[in-house]
């Protein structure tokens, strides 16, 4: 049976577009690429909540998960590399298992160390001139 509309929820689906290395002053690499994600996209699902481990049918791999999102859009853009926001928190897509009627998905709940966070483009303080000398003043 298909879910009905007043039983699914709003979310939101960050893509992954791609990585984005950290370079230093002098143009060099300082450490591990960090991923980068889009504008969020909106869709509506079922959650439920079971958790444990998939067996290696259903997703096609071991996998610890949390959550499983269900949809009945299932052209809907969701990949492995992303995640979603979900009533203030996030969950990382662990695995999405496609069917003909429902794309069923599962999540995993972020910690707070693994959630990222958008960068904001620092501004750039104007120089000052507070260590010349001034000429011409007696002290």
């Amino acid at each position: 049976m298909r879910n009905l509309k007043r039983n699914t929820k709003k979310f939101e689906y960050y893509p992954n577009t791609g990585l984005k290395s950290d370079l230093n002053s002098d143009g060099d690499h300082t450490g591990d690429p960090q991923p980068v994600y889009g504008e969020p996209v909106t869709y509506r699902g079922t959650f439920s909540t079971p958790s444990g481990q998939t067996k290696p049918t259903f997703y096609g791999r071991d996998i610890q998960y949390t959550h499983v999102l269900v949809m009945c859009n299932v052209k809907a853009d969701i990949k492995e590399d992303g995640y979603i926001v979900w009533r203030g928190d996030k969950y990382e897509v662990r695995a999405v298992a496609p069917s003909l009627n429902v794309l069923s998905i599962a999540l995993r709940r972020m910690t707070v160390d693994e959630i990222p966070i958008p960068e904001e483009e620092e501004e750039e303080e104007p120089e000052t001139d507070d260590d010349e000398d001034t000429e011409g003043e007696d002290e």
